[in-house]
């Protein structure tokens, strides 16, 4: 017959500790002929476990083999949320859901917002406001990281930066604008943003010719032709990286067209730029655990200025 789970993850948690049974017995204060049979099949008193769990730095549902124990924190969360994925309904190809898995994230992103409080000792749910309250947020922000999250329907996002070691990223970020200046130049027009919009409506198998556009819009097709080009031939994107838009050819009874269409991978970037954009001009009428401990400013101007003169 098998050992029971309790005995064998003791006599693995003493022997990865090395100590004896008589080392851990006057630790605990009985005889190493209970330590043994501990090990050997029966079980220790209840108001021992507590104890046994704490010496360890385990958990008591680890003792008996039901939990994470002493992984590191992001080993527990990473087998959670694999185990959580696992249990999602299939959908097409072998494919997950993730609906729950994604509750599931929310639900440790919290908790990574309201540990830093210093007063609040227990986990609890975060608040998810209707459009109708007021919109609040949670935010931490102090010299090494900062992190923002949404509390509202309208504002479900979850921003996190932290200081890199031997690399001033706010400071780089600040001296050169001239691409970001090119991009928000691009989204000020109304229309280039309704033609963005629009390509973001199509799924990843989908292509959308500038006729199309233009006519479901109402965009003189001179403008839809000057914005599609600018974004597929690197006008406005850095030619380091993969383009968020890309064009095929397709050849029908009039002959060749472009027809254009999004990379999947950059459209949560475009929300999420549109998110934060509408947060910064319209923020939130309070804060539900706020911890804002930064001493420094942002960034260090003689960096991003230069010395005066």
């Amino acid at each position: 017959m098998d050992r029971p789970a309790f005995g064998t993850t003791l006599q693995n948690l003493r022997k990865e500790k090395k100590i004896t049974q008589e080392q851990l017995a006057t630790h605990l204060g009985v005889s190493p002929q209970a330590v043994s049979k501990w090990e050997n099949g029966s079980y220790p008193e209840s108001d021992l476990l507590p104890a046994i769990a704490d010496y360890f730095d385990v958990s008591i549902d680890y003792l008996y083999g039901r939990g994470g124990g002493n992984d590191p924190i992001e080993v527990q969360v990473f087998k959670a949320l694999q185990e959580a994925v696992e249990k999602e309904p299939q959908l097409v190809n072998n494919v997950h859901s993730h609906a729950e898995t994604a509750k599931l994230m929310r639900k440790i992103l919290w908790a990574f917002q309201i540990s830093p409080w210093a007063t609040n000792k227990d986990y609890f749910n975060a608040p998810q406001n209707s459009i109708e309250n007021p919109k609040t947020t949670s935010l931490i922000l102090d010299n090494e990281f900062f992190s923002y999250m949404g509390l509202r329907v309208d504002n479900p996002f979850f921003f996190f930066m932290s200081r890199p070691e031997n690399y001033d990223y706010i400071e780089e970020l600040f001296k050169d604008t001239d691409g970001i200046v090119k991009l928000f130049e691009t989204l000020s027009d109304k229309d280039n943003m309704r033609i963005l919009i629009y390509l973001y409506t199509f799924s990843r198998e989908s292509f959308v010719t500038a006729a199309t556009i233009s006519k479901a819009l109402s965009i003189k097709r001179e403008k839809v032709d000057k914005l599609l080009g600018a974004i597929v031939d690197y006008s406005i994107f850095c030619k380091s990286g993969n383009l968020p838009f890309y064009k095929i050819a397709v050849v029908g009874e009039s002959g060749e067209e472009t027809a254009y269409s999004t990379d999947p991978n950059f459209g949560g970037l475009f929300i999420a730029l549109l998110l934060m954009a509408k947060e910064y001009i319209n923020p939130p009428a309070g804060f539900q655990m706020q911890v804002n401990n930064r001493k420094d400013s942002w960034a260090d101007r003689e960096k991003v200025f230069g010395k005066k003169k």
